[in-house]
């Protein structure tokens, strides 16, 4: 037999309040990312993430984000999914004096238009102690 509560249209049961939970908790997950770069905080990357921010906004169309990896002599990377670019971004860390090199999944609409990007390190690169 379940509760009625005047906020909810139905019965409130323990089986409805799972499913309200894992649906909000989905929600918030899925919000989360909307708009935003998803990737590593890494201290050294951060130079490369605040220019692609300022060079590369949302809603880019993806000819842009191509003749910007191009024109600035980024690799492009063969993409393993539809909808997405990837690209190797070296920089020099003018804080460190050495080069710091970002692996970049550029991830677009349906529309051709830049949504987000992820930045990671290279999963190669010896530690440096």
């Amino acid at each position: 037999m379940g509760l009625r509560f005047s906020f909810f249209r139905g019965p409130f049961s323990l089986s409805r309040g799972k499913h309200c939970t894992l649906m909000f908790a989905l929600a918030l997950v899925g919000s989360g990312g909307c708009g935003k770069t998803a990737g590593t905080e890494d201290p050294q990357l951060k130079p490369i993430r605040t220019m692609l921010e300022q060079q590369l906004p949302p809603h880019t169309p993806e000819e842009k984000v191509v003749t910007f990896l191009d024109n600035h002599g980024y690799s492009i990377l063969a993409a393993q999914k539809q909808g997405t670019i990837v690209a190797i971004i070296r920089r020099k860390d003018t804080a460190a004096v050495q080069p710091v090199m970002a692996r970049v999944t550029f991830y677009f609409d349906a529309n051709r238009k830049l949504n987000t990007f992820e930045l990671q390190g290279p999963e190669n690169e010896p530690s440096r102690r």
